[in-house]
């Protein structure tokens, strides 16, 4: 198989098709395409001295044109900073996304992030709201109404799912009192009324 290559990279060997590493503009394609000497090691394989650590990544960028950074939260720093090395325009515009993204608080783009949202919280009440993504922008306006409003008094923490009814959850850690309901997140600034009458004062 002509195709195929082998690489060292940081100590750690991959083997892929010169296909996949030129599909993309890049550190690869320039690499193959021009008469820079290219460094080897001693079994003849192309050595990188870069971290072998999300090289998997990078590969299946490459063979995909995507990659979902969701599982990859802690790490979406150290994988931009890859995929500016190896020039990925492509996937440095997802990491730096994934990274906007990560700067609102208030929505987790997985369950784990919800439940860290919910652990640190330093206010007396806590609201956690799951609403589907069929409206979409209609559901984010009434989320940033409800911030708005009681943002001051209450962390929230919002995440969309493929259930479309909305489930919102209140905490009180006053009274340590859980109150969950399906309700339209249109109603999320009445739910917390209701729950908590006295939430003005907090």
């Amino acid at each position: 198989m002509t195709d195929t290559v082998k690489l060292n990279v940081g100590g750690t060997i991959f083997q892929t098709s010169k296909s996949t590493l030129t599909k993309f503009d890049g550190f690869f394609r320039t690499m193959f395409e021009t008469p820079i000497p290219v460094p080897r090691d001693e079994s003849g394989a192309i050595f990188i001295d870069r971290s072998p650590k999300h090289f998997d990544l990078i590969l299946n960028f490459m063979r995909d044109g995507h990659v979902d950074l969701q599982k990859y939260s802690d790490d979406v720093k150290e994988i931009q900073k890859e995929a500016e090395y190896y020039l990925l325009g492509g996937l440095i515009e997802l990491c730096v996304l994934k990274r906007e993204a990560q700067k609102m608080p208030y929505f987790a783009d997985t369950y784990e992030d919800m439940a860290r949202t919910v652990a640190s919280s330093s206010k007396k009440v806590v609201c956690a709201v799951f609403f589907g993504t069929k409206h979409r922008n209609h559901n984010i306006e009434c989320s940033m109404k409800a911030i708005m409003l009681y943002g001051d008094k209450v962390d929230f923490c919002f995440r969309e799912r493929e259930v479309e009814s909305t489930m919102i959850i209140i905490y009180n850690k006053t009274t340590n009192q859980v109150f969950d309901e399906h309700s339209s997140i249109f109603n999320l600034n009445d739910s917390i009324k209701r729950r908590i009458p006295d939430i003005d004062n907090y």
